[in-house]
């Protein structure tokens, strides 16, 4: 099975109340990697049922930004990494 593109999928919200429905909605589709910064394996139909979600909660407060990060393009990361759930194996039962 192919793997699903990587998205990172960022925000700047100010508001509280906003911020919290875009975390739950992006708790479901991916893993925190960052305080506003979360990454998504989002197959097409995926990424267009996210970008829905988002799109109906009407943020008045931030934005939200998702960037492609594709294969074979080096992570540089400069201190202590945090170790990402993609980094491990998964067992399905």
């Amino acid at each position: 099975m192919k793997e699903q593109p990587l998205y990172a999928v960022v925000y700047d919200i100010t508001d509280d109340k906003e911020r919290r429905k875009v975390d739950r909605v992006l708790t479901g589709y991916g893993f925190r990697v960052q305080k506003s910064v979360f990454e998504c394996r989002l197959g097409r139909g995926d990424k267009a049922q996210l970008m829905g979600q988002l799109n109906r909660l009407q943020l008045r407060t931030g934005s939200v930004k998702m960037y492609r990060v594709y294969a074979g393009v080096a992570t540089v990361v400069i201190g202590q990494p945090s170790s990402s759930p993609d980094d491990e194996p998964a067992y399905v039962y």
